[in-house]
C-alpha cells in the first residue's frame, strides 16, 4: 500500500475543507446513498479530484466526499465506496480510515448491502454487525507496514465497538424498528455465492454474506478508530432456495442481479436514514 499516495489525498482534502474538524466518518455502502439526505452539507469533494481514490465503478456508488453534520457532529461522509474487486488496489478502499485518522477522528460507521443466511434475515432487514468473517483471501495489511495502521500484528477480539453497537440498538428501540445483529462474511466479489459456499459459511458461523466492509473494519479497528457496521439485508443470500422476494411471491428463483439489490434498498431507504438520523443523536 503507497502511503505517500494516501497522505496526497488527504492533503487534497485539507485544501477543499481547512476547516473541517470530523468527529466521525460515514461510509455509505450499495441502497445507503439516500442516507446523506440526513446531513446539513457544508462541502463536497468528487472523488476524481482524489489521489489513490478515484471514482467507483459500481451503480449506485456516487463517489464524493460530503463534509456536514447531523445533530451538530461534525462528519465526514462518504458517498460510495471503492471494492477491492474494482481493481483499483488497496490505496482506494483503505482512503477514507486514513483520511479520518488524519483529520483526528475518532470513530467510523460502516454500512452496506448483505445477502441473508440465517433464516430470519429476510429482505429489508437492518443487522448490527457483531463480527465478521474475512474469506476475501486478500488483506489490506499484507506488505512494509507503516505505523498508521498501529500495531503490525493488531488484535481482532472486538473489531466491532460494543458501546456503539448498543447506540444502535437504543437508536432503533427509540424508533420502534427491528434490529437484528449477526455475523458478516465478506467474499472478493465480484460473484455471488454458490450453494455449497453458504452451505459452508453457514457451518463457519455466518449470518450475512457481501463483498465489502472487512478491510475497512479491521484498517479502522487496527488504527485506534472505534467502529460500527450495518449490513441492509437486500436479498435472500444467492445459493438459498427461494431467495429472492420474486421467487416468494412465486414468481420463480431469479438469478440474482445488483438491480435487485439497489431496488429493494430503494424501498427501505425512508428506515435506514431515520436509523442513522437516531444512531448520530445517540451520539451526542
Amino acid at each position: 500500500m503507497n502511503i505517500s499516495t494516501l497522505a496526497q489525498g488527504a492533503q487534497v482534502v485539507r485544501t477543499a475543507f481547512p476547516t473541517a474538524k470530523p468527529v466521525g466518518g460515514l461510509i455509505l455502502g450499495s441502497g445507503w446513498r439516500a442516507a446523506a439526505t440526513a446531513f446539513e452539507i457544508q462541502g463536497r469533494l468528487d472523488y476524481r479530484a482524489i489521489p489513490g481514490l478515484g471514482r467507483p465503478t459500481v451503480a449506485g456508488h456516487d463517489g464524493a466526499l460530503l463534509w456536514g453534520t447531523c445533530s451538530g457532529l461534525e462528519t465526514f461522509v462518504f458517498l460510495g465506496r471503492r471494492h477491492w474487486y474494482e481493481g483499483a488496489g488497496w490505496e482506494s478502499v483503505a482512503f477514507p480510515i486514513y483520511l479520518l485518522k488524519a483529520f483526528g477522528a475518532s470513530l467510523v460507521v460502516l454500512t452496506n448491502a448483505a445477502g441473508g443466511i440465517r433464516a430470519n434475515l429476510t429482505p429489508g432487514t437492518l443487522m448490527v454487525i457483531d463480527d465478521h468473517i474475512n474469506a476475501m483471501g486478500e488483506h489490506p495489511l499484507v506488505g512494509p507496514h507503516d505505523v498508521c495502521w498501529g500495531a503490525r500484528f493488531p488484535d481482532q477480539t472486538q473489531v466491532y465497538d460494543a458501546d456503539l453497537r448498543r447506540r444502535m440498538a437504543r437508536a432503533a428501540e427509540r424508533l420502534g424498528q427491528p434490529l437484528a445483529h449477526g455475523v458478516y462474511l465478506a467474499t472478493s466479489g465480484p460473484i455471488y455465492e454458490t450453494p455449497a459456499e453458504i452451505r459452508a459459511f453457514r457451518a463457519w458461523g455466518a449470518d450475512a454474506v457481501g463483498m465489502s466492509t472487512v478491510p475497512e473494519a479491521l484498517l479502522a479497528h487496527a488504527a485506534g478508530l472505534r467502529v460500527g457496521a450495518l449490513s441492509f439485508i437486500a436479498n435472500r443470500a444467492a445459493g438459498l432456495p427461494a431467495r429472492s422476494a420474486s421467487a416468494k411471491a412465486g414468481l420463480g428463483n431469479k438469478p440474482l442481479a445488483h438491480e435487485e439489490i439497489t431496488a429493494a434498498a430503494d424501498a427501505a431507504a425512508p428506515a435506514m436514514k431515520e436509523l442513522l438520523q437516531a444512531l448520530w443523536k445517540e451520539m451526542l
